[in-house]
């Protein structure tokens, strides 16, 4: 990290977020994006700061520039809150409201609206002694940072990286937008994405004809006083870059007919089998996995040879015990009286599907 830097980048995503400029009382609501005193709320626990000391601190924060860019908007949602801890709900009366039975005070009701499943990359923009001083901060932080609720954990590290721009649009536009899997995230081929900004507008130069005016600029914490600033909205295009998660092939759904399984190992098997079901002898309908590790490289040791009856029964019970690598074995003495318990249970259900069946003809006759 460079002393002379004068940008922060912030990497704000997780299952949950909640930035409200406008909350009040019952009603909670979230802004579409993070707020600049949710963002400096999360530098101040990074420094250690707390909230009775936080209006000296402000100070040279308060004069970076902030802009956020909507690398996944989310989606809006409302959860019914209730909380207690004695405190009271007040009527008009100004006495404590007191349920009719116990006398105890009410519990306190909200509803409060969270942003479910978005990521946000955020920039502070100015003097790079701040800047410094505060990515020193975010990357060891003093206190848990959490996403404007604690209740809204980061899914990954917050601090991103430091940069030297001119403009926060250049800054958005040097990183780039990567889809967490492309199968999710992106419905195209394309080699750049154009994003939604939002970029406040420095004091004293004209103001944007679309700006909007947020009271979000905290004087100090612990007391409802904010000061505006100027937001406007635009659009950057950026280039796609690699995917941030990778799938791994899950155990269940490796393919099971890949060439090698088809042209080596499962003929290799049911002629080791005579062609037979290793657990009850019948004729051999199916090859079964008892181990996935060496999944698409399969060797006699890793499968079995089952007839459809005696296979549905290890497949059921595997899906049942969610499983991974190692499977059920049908050649294991040990796991013979599981096997044989839910072959019983398929042959009910399917005696009972079998009855239902010619119930239903019965009725169409009629």
């Amino acid at each position: 990290m460079s002393s002379g830097h004068n940008t922060l980048f912030f990497r704000l995503a997780g299952p949950m977020q909640s930035w409200g400029t406008s909350s009040r009382l019952q009603l909670r609501r979230t802004d579409a994006y993070p707020s600049k005193s949710g963002v400096l709320g999360m530098v101040l626990c990074a420094m250690g700061v707390k909230r009775e000391n936080s209006d000296t601190a402000l100070e040279p924060l308060n004069r970076l520039l902030m802009g956020v860019r909507v690398d996944r908007s989310g989606t809006l949602d409302w959860d019914y809150h209730t909380a207690g801890a004695k405190i009271g709900i007040r009527r008009a009366d100004g006495k404590i409201k007191e349920t009719a039975s116990t006398h105890e005070y009410e519990t306190l009701l909200s509803r409060r609206q969270y942003l479910y499943d978005a990521s946000f990359l955020v920039a502070l923009h100015g003097d790079a002694d701040t800047i410094t001083a505060c990515a020193r901060d975010m990357e060891n932080p003093t206190w848990p940072l959490f996403l404007g609720r604690k209740c809204c954990i980061p899914a990954e590290p917050v601090f991103a990286r430091t940069g030297s721009f001119d403009t926060l649009t250049d800054a958005f536009s040097s990183v780039l937008w990567q889809p967490r899997v492309n199968a999710i995230d992106r419905d195209d081929n394309r080699g750049t994405r154009t994003l939604d900004i939002y970029i406040e507008h420095p004091p004293g130069s004209k103001i944007p004809k679309d700006a909007r005016l947020v009271y979000d600029v905290p004087r100090k914490f612990g007391f409802f006083s904010y000061e505006p600033r100027w937001v406007a909205k635009n659009q950057v295009t950026v280039a796609v870059g690699e995917t941030i998660q990778r799938l791994q092939p899950d155990a269940r759904r490796g393919d099971p007919y890949s060439k090698h399984f088809k042209e080596v190992a499962r003929p290799s098997r049911l002629k080791l089998d005579s062609y037979l079901c290793v657990f009850c002898k019948s004729p051999a309908e199916e090859v079964h996995h008892v181990s996935y590790e060496n999944n698409e490289h399969e060797t006699d040791s890793d499968l079995r040879s089952l007839c459809e009856m005696c296979h549905d029964a290890c497949t059921m019970l595997e899906y049942g015990r969610d499983m991974r690598a190692h499977r059920v074995d049908p050649s294991d003495p040990a796991q013979r009286r599981m096997i044989l318990h839910q072959i019983e249970r398929l042959l009910k259900e399917r005696r009972h599907g079998q009855r239902r069946k010619l119930l239903r003809a019965a009725r169409k006759e009629l």
